[in-house]
């Protein structure tokens, strides 16, 4: 027997229209899997947000005595792995490659490819995949995560992840794509000792705020990168994401673009993946050939960063990138010149150019738009990433911010003259200035 859950697409379009947009799944349009635990077997463990907490209990593992306490924060050494917590999606045909498990979600909003996201990531989908640590022993809630070491092996479970503009189709995906229930596994909250926070649990001493499921993790990086890190380590260097397999719209050929000329869906496909099996002990294939039953906790729309942070996350390694001081705007990169100003400029850390001052050469003001004149050491082609303008009617009411429009770029001697505009829009005050 499997279970198949079938959902009117009216009452879908009701629903999606009276509910506030959310950044998570909304709906399951259809689940099939042939799960006989009732504690997974529930599509709607795929909606919401990702599962930051594993309930407390006593238990012995691995020879640790019942003293101990397991659960806690949901982490990449102690996945979401209690009852209720995700969807386990088993084929309801082990035998048969035309019948794979799968659970299919709908947005209440159309998720776009938008070139302000991180690392290019569109959405993310979260499973239950964890690090393999080089300690056998279980790690408890009261363990510290900075004497936890990782080997840089995992335990994920191969999927096929779609999309499709349609719940009927066309599913449009990509070989570049990664197993939704793999790297980078779940995160629930950062690792912040000095303000670990006593209310997730009592003798809480690691963990504090809840981390962003709509930031991801750099793609590049998987389970190998971990190795020899300790698992503090590790959720550092996520940077406050809570983790999942990110993608990147970009990466399918053929899907339709909106009237802005983006890719984008609604709907996101979870399937089983038929292939080689996998001997877990041994990793290595057995020859035969079968179904993974992947799990989904969750899925999730991107949200987009300021240009400047973008420019880190591109310009430094996920090792570095998470470390607070590199998004100050003043901090000198190895070529002299501070961040803000290599952001600006469009040049890498390490880029070498004659020195050339942030200056505003001309403020020009118009009867609808000003004229901005700027000097830079290269050739600008666009609006620097980061660079805005502030504008305000009168400075006790704030700054409304808005992105100049680049008009040109002349060359004057051995520095380029660039010419942006801003619309006056009945602002009085204006200035310019780097969006963090």
């Amino acid at each position: 027997m499997f279970s198949r859950q079938w959902f009117s697409i009216l009452a879908l379009v009701a629903a999606l229209g009276a509910a506030a947009e959310s950044p998570f799944g909304a709906t399951v349009v259809e689940c099939v899997t042939a799960s006989r635990d009732l504690r997974f077997n529930n599509p709607t463990n795929a909606l919401g947000e990702p599962k930051r907490f594993v309930n407390i209990y006593s238990g012995s593992w691995s020879g640790v005595g019942y003293s101990d306490v397991y659960g806690g924060v949901v982490h990449p050494a102690v996945p979401a792995y209690g009852g209720g917590m995700h969807l386990s999606l088993v084929p309801p045909d082990a035998e048969d490659e035309d019948r794979p498990g799968y659970v299919v979600i709908a947005f209440d909003h159309d998720v776009e490819d938008d070139p302000d996201n991180p690392f290019g990531v569109d959405f993310i989908v979260f499973g239950n995949a964890g690090c393999t640590k080089s300690s056998t022993t279980g790690m408890t809630a009261m363990d510290d995560p900075a004497t936890c070491r990782l080997t840089g092996t995992g335990f994920p479970e191969e999927s096929v992840v779609a999309v499709a503009q349609s719940p009927n189709g066309p599913w449009y995906g990509s070989s570049r794509w990664r197993t939704s229930d793999g790297f980078a596994p779940t995160l629930g909250h950062v690792y912040d000792p000095a303000n670990a926070d006593t209310n997730l649990y009592s003798g809480n001493l690691w963990w504090g705020a809840p981390t962003d499921p709509t930031y991801p993790v750099d793609p590049r990086v998987s389970f190998s990168d971990c190795a020899g890190l300790t698992l503090a380590q590790l959720c550092q260097r996520y940077n406050g994401s809570a983790g999942g397999a990110g993608y990147d719209l970009a990466d399918v050929d053929g899907l339709p673009v909106n009237a802005q000329g983006r890719k984008w869906f609604r709907y996101v496909k979870i399937s089983c993946a038929w292939g080689e099996k996998l001997d877990p002990e041994s990793g290595e294939y057995e020859g035969d050939f079968g179904f993974s039953e992947p799990e989904v906790d969750a899925v999730a729309d991107v949200a987009p960063v300021s240009g400047y942070r973008n420019w880190v996350l591109a310009n430094f390694t996920w090792a570095e990138a998470w470390q607070t001081n590199l998004t100050a705007a003043t901090v000198i990169a190895p070529n002299g010149l501070p961040n803000g100003l290599n952001c600006v400029y469009g040049l890498k850390p390490t880029d070498v150019v004659a020195s050339v001052p942030f200056e505003v050469m001309s403020f020009a003001p118009g009867e609808t738009q000003h004229v901005i004149t700027m000097r830079s050491p290269t050739r600008l082609t666009k609006t620097p990433k980061g660079l805005v303008v502030s504008m305000s009617s009168s400075l006790a009411d704030g700054w409304r911010k808005v992105v100049p429009t680049f008009v040109s770029s002349v060359q004057d001697g051995g520095v380029w003259l660039n010419t942006f505009t801003v619309p006056k829009d009945g602002a009085t005050f204006f200035k310019l200035s780097l969006d963090e």
